[in-house]
Parts: C-alpha cells; sequence; structure tokens
C-alpha cells in the first residue's frame, strides 16, 4: 500500500513502530460512504440500503466493496464482504422494495442459489421486503437456506 502511496507513515508509536495514515490516494481505495458512491446498483432506497450494509461490515472489521457491475456478466452480485475471522466470502444483494414485493422475487430466490464461489449471500432490504425475502427462503432446501441471511435495515439479522 505504501508503494501505490496509498498509506504514509505519520509518526512512531511509543513501541517505536509506525504508525500509519490513509494518503488521499488511499481514502478513494475506501467503500463510498454516501448514498450517491452506489447509484450503479440502484435508486436512492438501493444507494441506502448499501451504505447501512457497508456501516455493519466495517463495524465489524471486515471488508466490503462495491462490486464491478459489468451488463455482460451473466450473475453480478451488487456488493461484496469478507468476514476475516471465519475466512469467508460473502455475496450482498441490496433490494429495493419494489424489486422484491412488485416486480422480481423469483430473480431474488435465484440468486439465492447462484452463490459460487461465495460461501454465503446476505441480503439487505426495509422490513416488509426482508419479510418477503424470508418468505422466498424458506422454500429452499435447508443446506442451501443456512447460506442465506437476511437483514433489515434498522434492524439485526432477522434470520
Amino acid at each position: 500500500m505504501r508503494e501505490n502511496g496509498w498509506v504514509k507513515v505519520r509518526r512512531s508509536s511509543a513501541a517505536g513502530s509506525p504508525c500509519w495514515e490513509l494518503t488521499d490516494e488511499g481514502r478513494k481505495m475506501l467503500p463510498p460512504s454516501t448514498p450517491d458512491g452506489y447509484a450503479s446498483i440502484g435508486g436512492r432506497e438501493a444507494q441506502e440500503l448499501a451504505v447501512a450494509a457497508r456501516n455493519f461490515y466495517l463495524s465489524r472489521g471486515w471488508f466490503y466493496a462495491l462490486a464491478l457491475q459489468d451488463s455482460r456478466m451473466d450473475r453480478r452480485v451488487d456488493c461484496v464482504a469478507y468476514d476475516y475471522d471465519s475466512n469467508a466470502p460473502i455475496a450482498v444483494e441490496i433490494e429495493s422494495s419494489e424489486h422484491v414485493l412488485h416486480d422480481h422475487a423469483e430473480q431474488v430466490k435465484l440468486h439465492m442459489l447462484e452463490i459460487t464461489p461465495f460461501g454465503e449471500v446476505h441480503f439487505w432490504a426495509h422490513r416488509e421486503a426482508a419479510e418477503r425475502i424470508l418468505e422466498l427462503r424458506s422454500q429452499l432446501r435447508p443446506e442451501d437456506q443456512v447460506r442465506v441471511k437476511v437483514f433489515a435495515v434498522g434492524e439485526e439479522l432477522l434470520r
């Protein structure tokens, strides 16, 4: 990171080891902290959900990033997370209420099954849409259900 100009030594600690600081270039590598940074995955609701997910993962010390949004890809996740404690790569799906409740519920269910190479998939939605996602998850085989986690913004993991 230092060679790329993303960090610099700010000062030495009391033990003599360096204390690092992000440079402006390094800050550009961080996940966006405002909804506008997630415009590629959807409208305002999706953008706000993505920021809520970001805050959740980063508060736990996990990696979180906006995934490549290339329309030529057959399957693309919205974001990715990585749990360092359990060595688990996670697909993160941000679901607007309109998408889940009125437009593409079957596509949401399909995304629950197509998670390779990730170990699990996390869905983020508002309460009513999250409840619908739980209904869709209940239609999966038990071994697939355990790989799908559903979050309602402002609340803990639903199931």
